[in-house]
């Protein structure tokens, strides 16, 4: 991910202040103003032929670093859902760092969550976010700590075109082989292979800043990562955008 470091300041705006905030949380580099307003620029320009998406052309067309350009925000904004991050990250930090014991990146892709090119709008993160509570709850650790985020990306260029779906979070409060057999207990037989890793942190803002990113990327399996990981068309973004026009904000 590209970007520019940003620098500490004493004093300025509120958006200064958590751009600093985020500064010293970890040697990563958040995404910077110009990467969102190239992100914007193409989900405008991918919808623009949308008739139903019209009415909020114009506003997304107003949406600022620091100022939304409607009444209130919508998910597939680039501008809302890099301030959310603002704020989620040093929060999420906080929670972790007060956590007993080690923390872990837990990534969780279910063959079952897949879906074919062109039908984006029917997975279910309600169904995933069920499972990834099931699980943590059956380890019967109340001060469990886990945040996280439900992603889409393009599968693999060596299968048929596909979203892979997963659960990427930190957990804390856990041990390594408690959080692995609890995510694979469950595997059946599969279209797409489901896939389970477990990794101990080191730099925890940097690991936030990873689990909180919304980009549409091609998937790579966290075990033997692809070189050349399959690379989203303005067709595969399209459905992307138009998917995350469906949701609710935060959902």
């Amino acid at each position: 991910m590209t970007g520019q470091r940003i620098k500490p300041a004493a004093e300025g705006s509120m958006l200064d202040r958590q751009l600093a905030r985020i500064a010293g949380l970890g040697a990563f580099v958040f995404e910077s103003v110009e990467e969102v307003r190239r992100r914007q620029a193409d989900l405008l320009a991918r919808l623009e032929s949308n008739a139903w998406f019209l009415r909020l052309h114009a506003k997304l067309q107003r949406c600022t670093p620091e100022r939304c350009g409607g009444n209130r925000c919508v998910e597939v904004c680039a501008f809302a859902d890099w301030q959310r991050r603002l704020h989620l990250i040093p929060a999420a930090y906080r929670l972790i760092d007060k956590a007993d014991g080690p923390a872990y990146e837990v990534r969780v892709v279910r063959g079952i969550w897949a879906r074919p090119i062109e039908e984006l709008r029917e997975v279910s993160i309600t169904a995933a976010k069920q499972l990834n509570r099931r699980t943590l709850d059956s380890l019967y650790i109340p001060s469990l700590v886990a945040v996280g985020t439900f992603k889409v990306s393009l599968g693999s260029r060596h299968l048929e075109p596909h979203w892979v779906c997963e659960i990427h979070q930190i957990v804390a409060g856990a041990k390594r082989e408690e959080l692995e057999d609890a995510f694979t207990r469950t595997w059946g037989k599969e279209k797409y292979d489901s896939v389970v890793r477990v990794k101990k942190i080191k730099d925890v803002g940097r690991a936030l800043n990873d689990v909180f990113k919304a980009d549409l990327h091609g998937w790579q399996h966290p075990e033997y990562p692809d070189g050349a990981p399959a690379q989203p068309t303005k067709g595969h973004r399209e459905e992307f955008y138009r998917w995350l026009f469906s949701l609710s904000l935060g959902e």
